[in-house]
């Protein structure tokens, strides 16, 4: 089981949940020119996971 996933909040906004600790780590929105939330949050998640294997 992964420790870090990705929820979506509402239509724009995704959060990184650490699932050991029940909290969020990270929050990511869309914006006018920037609609990539749920690929940020997505890596950031990918990341966390990766460090938490070392």
């Amino acid at each position: 089981m992964q420790r870090y996933i990705v929820s979506q909040l509402d239509g724009n906004t995704f959060v990184v949940i650490d699932q050991k600790e029940q909290r969020e780590v990270c929050v990511c929105g869309n914006y006018e020119d920037w609609e990539d939330a749920k690929e940020r949050a997505e890596k950031i998640a990918e990341l966390l996971n990766a460090s938490d294997l070392i």
